[in-house]
């Protein structure tokens, strides 16, 4: 089985949601149940999200198939990071930084135990075929970027299935689909706690690691070629 169908069959529950709800804080928790549908409805986009990374996290603990997944939400232990490479946000989110400026941002990202990596877009509103096309590629690039050239995979996860318009990130352009309609149904496992105090902590996995760690290699080896590219230079 390889990633994508893990993620596809992994099953969550009560304990997932409940570990969804310690990435968000007390105001988001509570906008879950408000009867303004707008509020609402942006907090149930944060609690997607961070339902999704649980997904990674039960899926990865199940199975060799996920190999590194980069720390998000409270599992974040520093923030800040590099000024080419991942950047993280205070509240957890992944930040993609190029010429010390932030470029871009991705929701998740994880590697196979292929060695591919997987950069994500959790969320439940579909966005503007054109323009999302467009910022996809943007990401690819960067990443991209930062592992010395190699590919990146893109994966899109939703509750809903997505308009015809985003079909060609799927066909030509390679990327994949994961639809989990249950992962925003979790919500109902924990309407009873929602409004009730709960700690931003983080919680130990073995394949969780800090986004900056998914290029650090990549940055060594650079390095180390323009070393010896520089040794091989002065013995001539």
């Amino acid at each position: 089985m390889d990633a994508i169908c893990l993620l596809r069959e992994t099953e969550l529950g009560r304990q997932e949601a409940l570990c969804a709800l310690r990435h968000l804080p007390l105001s988001i928790r509570k906008a879950l149940l408000s009867p303004d549908y707008e509020t609402r409805r942006r907090a149930q986009g944060r609690f997607f999200e961070a339902a999704t990374y649980e997904l990674l996290r039960k899926a990865g603990a199940k199975s060799r198939c996920i190999d590194r997944i980069a720390a998000w939400g409270a599992d974040v232990g520093e923030y800040g990071g590099s000024k080419k490479g991942i950047w993280y946000s205070r509240d957890g989110g992944l930040r993609i930084c190029a010429d010390g400026a932030i470029a871009a941002e991705v929701d998740l990202l994880f590697e196979d135990n292929t060695g591919a990596i997987f950069f994500a877009e959790a969320t439940i509103a579909h966005p503007s075929a054109s323009a999302f096309s467009e910022e996809v590629e943007k990401k690819r690039a960067l990443l991209s970027d930062l592992a010395g050239g190699r590919g990146m995979q893109f994966l899109y996860i939703t509750p809903t299935p997505p308009p015809q318009s985003l079909s060609p990130l799927f066909e030509a352009d390679g990327g994949m689909m994961i639809v989990r309609a249950d992962l925003l149904g979790l919500v109902t496992e924990v309407e009873d706690v929602l409004g009730s105090p709960r700690k931003r902590r983080p919680v130990h996995h073995p394949k969780v690691v800090s986004g900056t760690a998914f290029f650090h290699e990549e940055a060594k080896r650079e390095k180390r070629g323009f070393l010896s590219y520089i040794q091989r230079f002065f013995l001539k």
